[in-house]
């Protein structure tokens, strides 16, 4: 099985604990991360000793601010970043597959410490006290919450399971093929999971150019990302979606119509790429979301069932998961609209 835009790694890990082999391609290198700490087969007993370890030989460490990336010394004080490299100093003494377990509570406990506030497709600064003297009970709590998350004894199915750093719309070079794809790409709604997870990205040894990248080379499903050097040949956009890209007023971001009109030619990149790994016969599901921008519905499921067609799909059933709501901008302004998700089925 694959999973084009593993995410946070679920699908891949569902399909271990069902012994089912998979793979998961992803643009961020968070994810790759976070995937691969799941899908890691763990010792608990050892976890609890290490952790024990971690506690009792903690010590904050000497650190020349001057060495950040100017983000992170906004985010954190000095002391708790003093306290956050001490923590990570004892982790990188333990093997790596152990090591990447507490590293992703310590991003975890980061994020509960940054000045960085997630917000919808962004983040905001925030003021806050300094938490240095909670850092090590706040990293305690993640990893205990961690181990109770994991399997008492560790999963043995024969299989492989394996997270690749890859852009979903050139899977070509992809060793295997597969019977099924299962995922979930980005909604064009805007949010950017580069500047969302810019902290992380930082702490995992991104630089501010390697975000950068990131961000211009991923999916456009929002307003900063472009990649020039692929070309959709064979697309043709839905009169669906041109018929919604002339609704939009005037008065709306400039830049929403061309985010939109490269979303689609990117996912038909996608479902082209999906088609060339898929087994004769495969499935494809794939869920998405319909979003609403100046007050126009774009229905995403829709216009995408068709774009999986021009790249060569059989589209096959459209089950709607669930209605949400619209941004808290959009309801004040327009009012609320349900927008569907929906998971679209295809065939090859």
């Amino acid at each position: 099985m694959l999973d084009s835009f593993v995410g946070a790694g679920t699908t891949v890990l569902r399909a271990k604990q069902k012994g089912i082999s998979a793979t998961g391609t992803d643009l961020s290198p968070l994810s790759i991360f976070v995937t691969q700490v799941k899908i890691a087969s763990y010792d608990k007993t050892n976890l609890f000793s290490d952790l024990n370890n971690l506690i009792a030989f903690h010590k904050p460490v000497t650190i020349d601010l001057t060495t950040y990336p100017e983000r992170i010394r906004k985010a954190f004080s000095q002391d708790e970043l003093a306290q956050i490299e001490g923590i990570k100093a004892n982790i990188r003494l333990l093997p790596t597959d152990i090591s990447s377990f507490f590293l992703l509570a310590l991003l975890n406990v980061q994020q509960k410490l940054s000045r960085a506030v997630p917000d919808g497709g962004w983040f905001r600064w925030v003021e806050k006290d300094n938490q240095s003297h909670s850092v090590v009970s706040f990293f305690e709590s993640r990893v205990q919450l961690q181990l109770a998350d994991l399997p008492e004894k560790p999963i043995s199915q024969p299989g492989n399971w394996q997270p690749i750093l890859k852009d979903a719309r050139t899977l070509d070079d992809l060793d295997d093929t597969f019977g099924a794809l299962v995922t979930s790409p980005p909604y064009p709604n805007r949010h950017d999971y580069s500047r969302i997870f810019h902290m992380e990205l930082l702490s995992l040894g991104s630089s501010e150019e390697d975000v950068f990248k990131f961000r211009h080379s991923s999916i456009r499903s929002h307003v900063e990302a472009h990649r020039p050097d692929i070309q959709a040949n064979g697309y043709k956009i839905p009169q669906m979606l041109q018929t919604a890209i002339d609704s939009l007023p005037e008065s709306v971001d400039s830049r929403i119509s061309p985010m939109l009109k490269g979303y689609f030619e990117d996912m038909f990149l996608c479902f082209k790429a999906a088609e060339s790994r898929l087994m004769p016969n495969g499935t494809c599901a794939f869920v998405v979301g319909n979003v609403r921008h100046a007050g126009v519905m774009v229905l995403v499921d829709e216009i995408l069932a068709e774009v999986g067609e021009q790249a060569g799909l059989k589209f096959d059933a459209a089950w709607v998961a669930r209605l949400r709501g619209n941004s808290a901008q959009q309801m004040a302004i327009y009012g609320r609209e349900p927008s569907r998700e929906t998971i679209l089925f295809f065939k090859k």
